[in-house]
């Protein structure tokens, strides 16, 4: 005859897979959010944001010959950062982007031209 557990042993074993399982069950039922498709420029509209550059500069150089060609592009001084040495411009709608980062970055002085973004460090929906 083979041994049998006594009952109360079978029911605690027969409890313990059924909570054993539940918890399996919780834990396959729990996903991770998929994270958002990432924005492609080409696939939005050109905002005016997207039209301005930021240019950092020599400080040796200066400012005047970067601030002299962006009013000689008619582009529109949006700030002007002191503790960075460098500028941001909106360059007017009629002029390509690419050429305009071409021409300030030959500008005497000029270090860097990027246009301007915004970077997302934390999923807001996240929290």
């Amino acid at each position: 005859m083979p041994h049998r557990l006594p009952e109360t042993e079978n029911q605690a074993t027969m409890n313990i897979r059924v909570l054993l399982l539940a918890c399996l069950a919780m834990l396959t039922a729990c996903a991770a959010p998929q994270p958002a498709a990432p924005n492609t420029p080409s696939s939005q509209p050109e905002q005016a944001a997207d039209r301005v550059l930021i240019v950092l500069y020599d400080p040796a150089v200066g400012a005047e010959p970067l601030l002299q060609a962006v009013c000689e592009m008619q582009a529109e001084l949006v700030y002007r950062y002191t503790n960075i040495n460098g500028i941001a411009a909106r360059i007017p709608p009629p002029q390509d982007m690419a050429q305009a980062m071409r021409r300030l970055e030959r500008v005497s002085g000029v270090l860097q031209v990027q246009r301007d973004q915004i970077m997302q460090l934390q999923n807001p929906a996240a929290h």
